[in-house]
C-alpha cells in the first residue's frame, strides 16, 4: 500500500500555493484528497467554468434550517483552490475529506440546544452562519500542556515559534518564512516538522471541548478517508490539509477506534452551492477564524510570483496611483526613493524581496512623510482589497436568488464590496424599479441598500440609497424563499 504525500498548508496562503503546484507538477498524484465538505464534491467541476472569479466559497447549508451553515471560503491563492484545478486541469480524481456537513451542521445543533437548556451569561451567544475554522495552526486555544502556558504561548501557537525567532506575532513570521517566499517542495518538510513538534508540546486540547470533540471527529473521519483511497490502488497520494492536522494523519490509529468514534453520529440534510465572496470577509478581523490579514498583499504576492523583481515596485506603483487619485503629492521621485529605501531594507535584514512590512515602511518614511494617518486608506484598499468574487448562472441555487440576479441584471444594479451611493430620481421609470427592488429586499430583512434620505431639494420623487453587498445576503434570501419564489418580478411601468 503506497504511502501518502502530505502537504501541510496554511489556508489562503500564497506562498503555500505555489510551493503546492510545483510540488504537484513533479509528483503528478493520481487522487488527491483536500481538507473540505464531501457533499460539496459535485461542485467542483465548476471552478474552471466561466464566470467563476474567486474568492468564491462553498456554501453549505441546512434546507430545514437554513441558519444552520458554514462557509468554506476559497481565493485565487488559496492553495485547496489551486489543488482543485490542478486536479480538474490534469483530471485527477479529487476528492474532500473533512467531516460531513451533514454531521458537522447536526453537531452544532445538538449543542446550540444544549447551550439554550443551561445557558452561560458569560458566554456570547454564537453567530448562525459559522466559516471554516482551520489554519495552519488551527487557533488552538489555551493549550493543554502546562509547560506550555507561558505568555507568548498564549493564543495563536505560531506566535511561540515567532518570538523564539525574533518576530513580533506569528503573522510576521509565517508570512517572512512561508508565503513571502514559498521554497518549492521542500517547504513542505519543515511546516510537517515544525507543527508536528508544535502540537505534540501544545496538547491536543482546545479551551472549548465542543471544538475539541469536532476536532477529534475529523481528523478520524479523515484518516478513513485517506484508507478509502489507499484501497482504490492509487500510487502517489496526494493529501493537502491544515498543517495542524499533520500529526493526526502521521499517528497510528486502528480503523475500529476511528469507526467507532464515526459511529451514531447525527445527521441533518444538507444542500450545498457556490457563493460570491470578499477579500474582506477573508480577513480575520470579521470573524473568520481561518482568516488573514492582508488578502490584498497575498493577492499581490500570487500574481508577482514570476516576476518577483517587480513585486516591489509594482506594490508601491500602486499605491502612487491611489495616492494621485485622492490628489495626495506623489511623484515619479517619490516612487523610486520608495524602491529603494524597500529594497534596502530587505537587504538589511537579509530577506531575499521586500515584504510588507518593508513596503510599509518605505511608504510611511517617503510618500506619507511619516504620517501615519495617510495609511489607513493603503491599508484598507490595498493591503485588505475590496475584491468581490462570482459563480457562474448554471450554479445550483434557489430560485429566488436567480430571479434577485436577473432583476439586478435587467436593472443594471451590480453587486459590489465597496460602499457607494445611489442617487434614484423616481420619476424615471428605470430608477423606480431600482428603488421597488431594494425596497422589496428591506422587507425580506436583506439590507443591500440603506435608504440615506428623501430629498425634499428634488421633490418627493428622490431618493438616496447607500449600497454595499455581502455575501451572507445569499444566505438569508436562502431563508426567505419560504416566502416564495419570485419576489423581485418587475411590475408594470407607466
Amino acid at each position: 500500500m503506497a504511502a501518502p504525500h502530505l502537504f501541510g498548508i496554511r489556508h489562503h496562503g500564497p506562498g503555500c500555493a505555489r510551493s503546492l503546484v510545483r510540488a504537484f507538477d513533479a509528483l503528478l498524484p493520481d487522487c488527491i484528497l483536500i481538507e473540505g465538505p464531501p457533499e460539496s464534491e459535485g461542485l467542483l467541476q465548476a471552478v474552471l467554468a466561466e464566470g467563476m472569479q474567486p474568492p468564491v466559497a462553498l456554501l453549505s447549508y441546512c434546507p430545514d434550517e437554513p441558519q444552520l451553515a458554514v462557509y468554506h471560503p476559497f481565493a485565487e491563492f488559496s492553495p485547496e483552490w489551486q489543488a482543485i484545478r490542478w486536479a480538474v486541469l490534469h483530471a485527477v480524481p479529487v476528492r474532500f475529506m473533512a467531516l460531513p456537513m451533514a454531521n458537522d451542521l447536526a453537531l452544532q445543533k445538538a449543542h446550540r440546544q444544549a447551550d439554550e437548556a443551561c445557558p452561560e451569561p458569560a458566554n456570547a451567544e454564537a453567530p448562525a452562519a459559522q466559516d471554516h475554522r482551520d489554519d495552519a495552526s488551527e487557533e488552538a486555544g489555551a493549550p493543554a500542556n502546562p509547560a506550555a502556558s507561558e505568555d507568548d504561548r498564549a493564543g495563536d501557537p505560531l506566535n511561540w515559534l515567532a518570538h523564539a525567532a525574533g518576530y513580533a506575532d506569528g503573522e510576521s513570521w509565517w508570512n517572512h518564512m512561508v508565503e513571502e517566499r514559498g521554497d518549492g517542495e521542500q517547504l513542505f518538510a519543515a511546516v510537517a516538522e515544525a507543527m508536528t513538534a508544535l502540537r505534540a508540546d501544545w496538547g491536543e486540547q482546545r479551551d472549548d471541548p465542543q471544538e475539541s470533540q469536532r476536532e477529534v471527529l475529523r481528523e478520524a473521519h479523515m484518516r478513513q478517508c485517506l484508507r478509502e483511497a489507499q484501497k482504490t490502488g492509487a500510487e502517489r497520494i496526494a493529501v493537502v490539509c491544515g498543517a495542524w492536522h499533520l500529526r493526526a494523519l502521521q499517528t497510528s490509529v486502528t480503523i475500529k477506534a476511528d469507526q467507532a468514534l464515526l459511529k451514531g453520529l447525527p445527521r441533518v440534510k444538507v444542500q450545498s452551492t457556490w457563493v460570491p465572496w470578499t477579500y474582506r470577509h477573508l480577513t480575520r478581523s470579521s470573524g473568520y477564524g481561518a482568516g488573514i490579514v492582508s488578502p490584498g498583499w497575498y493577492e499581490h504576492l500570487w500574481r508577482s510570483q514570476h516576476l518577483p523583481q517587480l513585486r516591489t515596485v509594482g506594490w508601491l506603483a500602486r499605491v502612487a496611483r491611489l495616492m494621485r487619485e485622492r490628489d495626495l503629492d506623489c511623484s515619479s521621485a517619490h516612487l523610486i526613493e520608495a524602491t529603494r529605501l524597500a529594497d534596502a531594507l530587505a537587504a538589511m535584514r537579509e530577506r531575499p524581496a521586500a515584504g510588507l512590512e518593508e513596503l510599509q515602511e518605505a511608504t510611511r518614511s517617503v510618500f506619507a512623510m511619516g504620517d501615519d494617518s495617510l495609511l489607513h486608506f493603503i491599508a484598507d484598499e490595498l493591503v485588505v482589497g475590496d475584491r468581490l468574487g462570482s459563480v457562474p448562472a448554471d450554479v445550483p441555487t434557489v430560485p429566488l436568488q436567480r430571479d434577485l440576479e436577473q432583476a439586478q441584471k435587467t436593472l443594471r444594479l451590480k453587486p459590489e464590496a465597496v460602499q457607494r451611493t445611489l442617487d434614484l430620481d423616481l420619476r424615471n421609470s428605470n430608477d423606480l424599479a431600482r428603488s421597488h427592488l431594494l425596497h422589496r429586499l428591506r422587507l425580506l430583512d436583506v439590507p443591500w441598500g440603506e435608504l440615506a434620505k428623501v430629498g425634499r431639494s428634488h421633490g418627493t420623487f428622490h431618493e438616496v440609497w447607500i449600497l454595499q453587498w455581502q455575501p451572507e445576503f445569499l444566505l438569508q434570501l436562502i431563508e426567505a424563499s419560504q416566502w416564495g419564489r419570485h419576489w423581485f418580478r418587475l411590475p408594470p411601468l407607466w
